[in-house]
Parts: structure tokens; sequence; C-alpha cells
């Protein structure tokens, strides 16, 4: 995967201007450019992006594997688990029914989205995205008024016994053996967005358009299909296809869809920034986020010499 070309994206951004700024990911560069609180609030945002705002804190409780790896527990994301709409519900009402004396609601609105209401203070959580694939102890839900290291441990009793995870093991599956808890907070009362749109299909992306009163529209399948904003004002496209396979340890379908995403929406950026008066590309990374700035001007550094994608990681 550090090795693949993408002649487009690298001819671009050899001429583009770069800069760092710290950040851990898609989802930190996008709560800071909205100017959220700290921690932002991801899953009350998200689940505004699901359908309507609701009240109150909410949670992520998204559903995982755990894996005993010798002296250490390794956490595998819903992406590996290919859980059904079915299972989904019929194992979040079990959790609904073991935590209902401790005022928790569940909501699941896609299969590899879960999500909870939760009572009193709130407990300091790591994000899905940072737990992927590492040892989860030191990344547990740490504080709050309810024991949540607890209720963690008693949800993946229901869960580890329940007869869906029996027919998944049966079928050769993963088990859907605990949840996540990650993302807390209430939606803030006011977003306010550099941007007058975003192009998106990620729940948390469509959560900020809705909150901060721009539209959110599905992502088109090529940049050239894409309504261009005018030069006065600014459009985010959050193009998410690399995460499903990345995560799944897919790099055949990682490379493939890279060159599609390169043929798709990177070879036309001169020509957007010539229309628009430049284009941003961000490349968010564990250490950092890139962001290459291509100017109508910059366009013609024709002798700048390109490098691989990765060289830029």
């Amino acid at each position: 995967m550090r090795e693949v070309r993408l002649p487009a994206l690298e001819k671009w951004l050899a001429r583009s201007d770069l800069s760092r700024v710290p950040g851990r990911g898609a989802y930190a560069w996008l709560a800071e450019a909205s100017a959220l609180p700290d921690p932002p609030p991801y899953a009350a945002i998200a689940l505004a992006g699901e359908g309507e705002p609701r009240e109150g804190p909410w949670m992520r409780a998204d559903p995982v594997h755990l894996r005993i790896n010798r002296d250490l527990v390794s956490l595998y994301d819903a992406s590996t688990l290919d859980v059904s709409m079915a299972e989904a519900e019929v194992l979040a009402a079990a959790l609904q029914a073991l935590f209902k004396d401790d005022d928790l609601e569940f909501h699941v609105p896609a299969p590899d989205r879960w999500y909870v209401r939760v009572p009193g203070d709130l407990p300091v959580t790591t994000p899905l995205e940072r737990a992927i694939g590492r040892d989860i102890f030191g990344l547990l839900p740490n504080g709050g008024s309810l024991n949540w290291r607890s209720f963690m441990t008693e949800a993946q009793m229901v869960l580890s016994n329940h007869d869906v995870n029996g027919r998944r093991e049966v079928a050769g599956q993963p088990a859907v053996n605990s949840v996540w808890f990650w993302g807390e907070g209430s939606c803030p009362s006011n977003v306010v967005l550099p941007f007058d749109r975003i192009v998106a299909g990620e729940p948390f992306a469509r959560g900020l358009a809705r909150l901060g009163g721009v539209p959110a529209i599905d992502v088109p399948a090529s940049l050239a299909e894409l309504t261009l904003p005018a030069k006065d004002k600014e459009a985010l496209v959050v193009l998410d296809d690399l995460v499903r396979p990345f995560r799944r340890g897919d790099p055949e379908t990682w490379l493939a869809t890279a060159r599609s995403l390169d043929d798709r929406w990177f070879a036309g950026l001169g020509d957007v920034a010539r229309k628009t008066g430049g284009v941003r590309v961000i490349l968010p990374g564990e250490k950092d986020t890139v962001i290459a700035t291509l100017a109508p001007s910059t366009r013609w550094r024709i002798l700048r010499t390109r490098k691989a994608v990765s060289h830029h990681a």
C-alpha cells in the first residue's frame, strides 16, 4: 500500500503549497475546523446526521470484536464483522434489556453504528479509530457517574452468550462480543461552519451540516458530477471510500479503490482550482494532517518532482 502510485493526486500534491497541522484523523480535523468543544460530542452530532437531532447526552456504542492475543486484548471494529441489520437490532435489544434499570437508551440506525443515551456525568473515552487494532487496556472509559468498565464486562457476557453469536460462529463469522463506548456529549446549541455546504455520506459530517444550517449533499460518483461552488464560497467533500478496506485489512480492495478515486476525483483538480479560485486537499493521519493548497497559479509548477502519496504520511 505504501508503494502505490496515484499519478493524478501526486501531480497536484507536487504543485501545491503543503502545510501540516496537529491532528489525529479525519474526525479530529473536522471537529477543529468547525470550532467544536473539546472533547467533541461525536455521537450526538452523528446522530443528528442520521435523522433528527435528539436531546440529552449521547455516546456511540459501536459493535466490535475483542480478541485475546497472548497478554493483550485487541479490538476489531464493525468493518470486519459484516453485521446485518436484523442481528444489530436483536443484539441491541439484549443490551437494552440488560441496562434498562440504568436508564440507558440504545438506538440503532445502521448495523455498524449504534448509539446510547446516558444519564448523569459522562466518562472520558477513546475514539474508536484510535482503539482499532490496539490493546484496549488503558483506552477504556474513565470516570463519569456510572461504572462503564463494569458495563462493558456485563455487555460482553450477554453478547458472547447470545444466540446470534452462536449462529455467527457456526457460519465462521467473528462474534459481536462487545461494544465500544465513545464520542460522549450533547449536541452543541450553535455550530458555525467554515463551509457553505458539505458533500458527504458519513453521518458526523452530515450532522455538522444539519446543525450548522448548511446543505448536506450526497457524494456524486465523480468530481465531474459535482456542482462547483462560486469563488467566494467553500464546499467540503468527504471521501471516505478507503476507510472500510483499510480497517478490514484488505489491500487489494484498498488499492483498487485508491486508483478509482485518483481517476474519478483527483485527475480534474487543476480545472476545479482554475474555476473556483483554489482547492485544498486534506489528508488526515494519525500523527498530523497534511493540507495541500492548489491555487490557479500553482497549477503550472510543472518542474516539481512527484512523490508517492505515502511520502506525505
